[in-house]
C-alpha cells in the first residue's frame, strides 16, 4: 500500500475540489506513523477524521491505507472507491484501488482500476509507469494464455459474470447460453465448462453435464471443483438431477489454488464430520 504522495494532483480535465490544509496534515502525519509501523497509534487519528470528515478524499483514502496495511482489502476498496468517487483524478487512491484488487487476485477489476490510472494520471509519473507494466505483464500472460487482448479479456470475464448471476438466480438454462458466449470469447476458460456441467445437472442433462466437466479437467486437470463435480454426477441416473436449490459459487483460483488450499480435502473433512 502507498501512502498520498500530494493532496493537489494535477486533473486531466478541470475539477474543482475543496481542499482542507489542517486536514490535510493530520491525515499525513497519521500515515507517517502507519508506515513507521505504529498502525493503530495512525488508526486512531483516522478514525476520529471519518467520524467528522468522512466526506473529504484524502480522510477515504488513508482509511482505506489502514485497511490495506491490516489485508482487509474488501473494506478498502470501498473507501478507496469513495475517495475518487470524491476526486476523480485522485491518482495515488486510484492506484491503492487497482494494488488492492490485485491483492484479492482479482484480476477483472485490477485491470480496470490500472487502466484508470493510466487514463488519469502523466506519463512521467511513477504510479503510472507501474501501471502500465503491471497492464504489459498482465498482456502478455493473457495472450499466452488465451490468445486475446485485455479488452477480449475483460468483455469475456463480464459475460462470465452475468453466467454466475444467472447461476444464483437458478436460471440454469440463461446461465449455460453466458457460459458459451464466454467461452466464444475466452476459449480456455474451464470455469466456465465446469460451471455449466453443474448447470446440465441441475437440468437432468448428465451426458452433457459430463462433457462440460471432462473438457474443464482437459484444460486443467488439476481443477478440484470439477474433480468433486464430475465423480457426484456420474452417481446420477439417467435424467436425474441435482437436488433443486441454489449451487453455492466458489472462486477455486483465489480462495484455494492462490492459498496452496485442497478443495477435495475440505470436502472430506465435510463428509467425515457430518
Amino acid at each position: 500500500m502507498k501512502k498520498i504522495k500530494k493532496f493537489k494532483k494535477a486533473a486531466k480535465k478541470p475539477f474543482i475540489i475543496a481542499l482542507n490544509d489542517e486536514i490535510d496534515k493530520k491525515v499525513n502525519e497519521a500515515l507517517m506513523m502507519v508506515e513507521r509501523g505504529f498502525i493503530d497509534k495512525g488508526a486512531y487519528t483516522i478514525e476520529e477524521l471519518m467520524v467528522s470528515h468522512s466526506d473529504y478524499h484524502t480522510v477515504q483514502f488513508a482509511m482505506g491505507v489502514v485497511l490495506g496495511f491490516r489485508k482487509q482489502y474488501d473494506e478498502a476498496i470501498k473507501c478507496f472507491k469513495k475517495a475518487v468517487d470524491i476526486f476523480p483524478y485522485f491518482l495515488d487512491a486510484q492506484f491503492n484501488l487497482a494494488v488492492s484488487y490485485q491483492k484479492k487476485l482479482d484480476v477483472g477489476n485490477s485491470i480496470r482500476a490500472y487502466q484508470r490510472v493510466v487514463d488519469i494520471g502523466s506519463p512521467e509519473d511513477a504510479l503510472v509507469r507501474q501501471s502500465r507494466d503491471f497492464l504489459s505483464g498482465m498482456d502478455e500472460q493473457i495472450r499466452k494464455e488465451h490468445g486475446i487482448g485485455l479488452d477480449a479479456y475483460l468483455k469475456g470475464m463480464d459475460i462470465f459474470g452475468s453466467a454466475l448471476e444467472y447461476m444464483e438466480s437458478e436460471k440454469w438454462e440463461e446461465a449455460i447460453a453466458c457460459f458459451k458466449d464466454c467461452l466464444k470469447i475466452v476459449k480456455r476458460h474451464y470455469q466456465s465448462y465446469g460451471n455449466m456441467g453443474l448447470c446440465y445437472a441441475k437440468l437432468g442433462r448428465k451426458e452433457q453435464a459430463i462433457a462440460a466437466l471432462d473438457r474443464a479437467l482437459e484444460i486443467n486437470p488439476h481443477y478440484e471443483p470439477a474433480i468433486v463435480n464430475r465423480e457426484m454426477i456420474s452417481g446420477l441416473k439417467a435424467g436425474e438431477k441435482i437436488p433443486d436449490g441454489p449451487i453455492e459459487t466458489i472462486d477455486y483460483s483465489k480462495d484455494y489454488e492462490a492459498k496452496k488450499k485442497s478443495y477435495i480435502a475440505k470436502i472430506i473433512d465435510y463428509l467425515k464430520n457430518k
